[in-house]
């Protein structure tokens, strides 16, 4: 079983202690619960994309296809720039 140490404030260890008293679990249960709360929140936060072989292969092909500009792009860039004019 892995172990992780921390260093912390009296005050943010007081903190600790008292919120864990009120769930009535252990410091370190308290800790573990909340860490791993936070992260499965950040975890979900970037969901994951699945693909099989071909709609990788796909997806990998868009992304590497030349793009062309849209014609308002294409407009916006045939003008010349205000600080030329």
């Amino acid at each position: 079983m892995a172990q992780v140490n921390f260093r912390m404030s009296d005050e943010r260890l007081a903190v600790i202690d008292r919120a864990a008293a009120v769930r009535g679990v252990t410091r370190t249960e308290f800790v573990l619960r909340a860490g791993e709360a936070a992260a499965i929140e950040t975890l979900n936060e970037r969901p994951a994309i699945i693909l099989d072989e071909d709609a990788w292969d796909a997806f990998a092909a868009a992304l590497d296809a030349p793009v062309e500009p849209s014609p308002a792009v294409k407009a916006r860039f045939a003008r010349r720039p205000q600080w030329d004019r």
